[in-house]
């Protein structure tokens, strides 16, 4: 085999803080070490809080420094050594030769930028490459990594995409400038089955025509099993296991590979006792008018959802499974009456469109929502009691700061997060902490329905598992009613008693969980299951 194009040796990640005037310091990744070869798909995998993205950020030098620094280590590029290289070298490298597709798009890309600058700061700053000619590669590659309409999308800001559509212009802007390397951090973890595919698919093509070296950090073993030629395990900073990925899965060494290779979602057993009907949506519909011209006449309209019905009772739970686009959150936002729409929605009878001032702020006490991502959803600035208690200030409840207090500390506990730790801040905390968190601001409302906006897709399978009990265990205690939305189906199939699938805006599949994964009857739902399950239609029903 030829000579790596990176080599990582005896890598250690530490960082430095002070507490009352003492310098304290901890020790997060210790003496990792591997090679990655041109052309060569290795998989970095492993809990979240294990370090892998931390020796990621690493090798581009983009950790937090002088507060973090290696107390051992060298990680060179083709000969030149990346730890403590001067910034010129690091600048060079950066973007061109080696690229990043972050975790996060939302926090990754600049909110008051248009797409296609962002996309072209890389172009001009690496190839030279202004105007129309730039303009034209922007489109071929946001082509490439399936953006729908690229010419009505390159003129977008960040918030006007869906999750997924962010994560793929992440996903164009790292290869923009055909680097030797990519680090991909979690790079389909907003994507559904079939656009994950065809990313998937993607970055093999690139591979094979680029020679490109792919280092994947990722809690997706089923995405690694398909794509990775090697795999190297971390467990608490250190790697406990690395080897052919044919070999790891068929097996596996160490205790710990073993527990992430077996954890799957358990199937949902609906409860026996019916639930009362709480709530009830009615040929809901949300179309967003096309306006052109000096007059602004409506030319037509994006469909974004039609005509969808549904009723949620007590103790049960809804999942809404589609691709990207496919008007999942349009529907949750226009049941939480967040954005305009016909239709009619009924709470307890109660026509909800008829409800304002006063009244809709008591309905909106009753319907909380968690959203997909825990990091951005949560004010850095605010500590977690301050995050959790924001919305007894916004219905001015318990007023008395030692009532308030002790509240809070039920509600963590309840969610299973220490309560000592409740004066810190959000980034002091994993990711599935960081959703325990969001969902104890929820549910300090004692909410009746609960939305919950993909809130497992950006962690690893045991602590999504984890998540989902403790989600289970909630819903058994105070009867709410969820509304589940996800693209992944092994977490739908744990979580739902009643499915919805949507596509293009349509509900084209709706109804009992386990006989819709047993037997899928609308074409789209099949193909939907066979990418998730990897074509083993015997699994469906779990």
């Amino acid at each position: 085999m030829n000579d790596p194009i990176l080599s990582v040796h005896d890598l250690s990640v530490s960082f430095r803080r002070s507490e009352n005037g003492i310098e304290k310091i901890t020790d997060v990744v210790r003496e990792v070490g591997f090679d990655l070869h041109a052309g060569e798909s290795l998989a970095l995998v492993g809990e979240s809080g294990s370090g892998k993205s931390l020796t990621a950020l690493s090798i581009l030098q983009l950790l937090p420094y002088p507060h973090a620094f290696h107390r051992t280590g060298s990680i060179l590029y083709k000969g030149t050594e990346l730890i403590g290289a001067e910034q010129e070298t690091l600048e060079r490298i950066r973007g061109n030769d080696i690229s990043m597709i972050f975790q996060e798009p939302m926090t990754a890309l600049n909110p008051l930028h248009l797409i296609e600058k962002q996309i072209g700061e890389s172009l001009a700053l690496h190839q030279n490459m202004q105007g129309q000619e730039a303009y034209q590669e922007i489109l071929a590659l946001l082509d490439k990594v399936s953006i729908d309409e690229p010419k009505t999308r390159i003129r977008s800001y960040p918030h006007q995409l869906s999750g997924g559509q962010r994560q793929r212009v992440m996903i164009a802007m790292a290869l923009a400038n055909r680097p030797d390397i990519l680090l991909a951090d979690e790079p389909t973890t907003a994507l559904d089955v079939t656009v994950q595919s065809r990313i998937l698919s993607l970055l093999k093509e690139l591979q094979a025509s680029e020679n490109l070296g792919i280092l994947l950090i990722t809690h997706d073993l089923n995405m690694v099993r398909k794509f990775a030629d090697r795999i190297l395990v971390m467990q608490n900073g250190r790697l406990v296991e690395k080897g052919k990925a044919d070999m790891v899965f068929t097996n596996p060494v160490h205790t710990h590979t073993r527990d992430l290779i077996e954890a799957e979602p358990p199937v949902r057993v609906t409860p026996k006792e019916p639930g009362k009907s709480i709530f009830k949506g009615e040929d809901v519909k949300v179309w967003y008018p096309i306006k052109r011209g000096l007059l602004k006449k409506t030319v037509g309209h994006i469909k974004a959802l039609n005509r969808a019905t549904l009723e949620l009772y007590t103790g049960r739970t809804l999942g809404v499974v589609g691709e990207s686009g496919s008007g999942k959150t349009t529907l949750a936002l226009a049941l939480l009456r967040l954005i305009d729409y016909e239709g009619q929605i009924q709470l307890d009878g109660q026509i909800l469109g008829k409800s304002s001032g006063p009244e809709m702020m008591q309905i909106r006490r009753t319907m909380q929502v968690v959203f997909q991502d825990p990091y951005g959803s949560l004010s850095p600035r605010m500590s977690i009691t301050d995050i959790i208690s924001e919305g007894l200030d916004a219905h001015k409840l318990m007023p008395d700061p030692i009532e308030r207090d002790r509240e809070v500390v039920r509600i963590l506990e309840q969610v299973e997060i220490e309560p000592d730790v409740r004066f810190r801040y959000p980034h002091e905390f994993s990711g599935g902490q960081r959703q325990r968190i969001a969902i104890a601001r929820a549910l300090i409302l004692k909410p009746r329905i609960l939305f919950l906006d993909e809130p497992t897709s950006a962690l690893d399978r045991t602590v999504q598992i984890q998540v989902l009990e403790l989600l289970t265990r909630l819903q058994q205690q105070h009867g709410m009613a969820y509304v589940f939305i996800s693209h992944d189906l092994s977490v739908i199939r744990a979580i739902a008693d009643q499915v919805m699938v949507m596509k293009d805006g349509d509900v084209v599949e709706q109804g009992d969980a386990k006989t819709l994964f047993a037997s899928p009857q609308h074409s789209y739902t099949q193909m939907l299951f066979e990418a998730a399950f990897m074509g083993a239609t015997s699994s469906f029903a779990g």
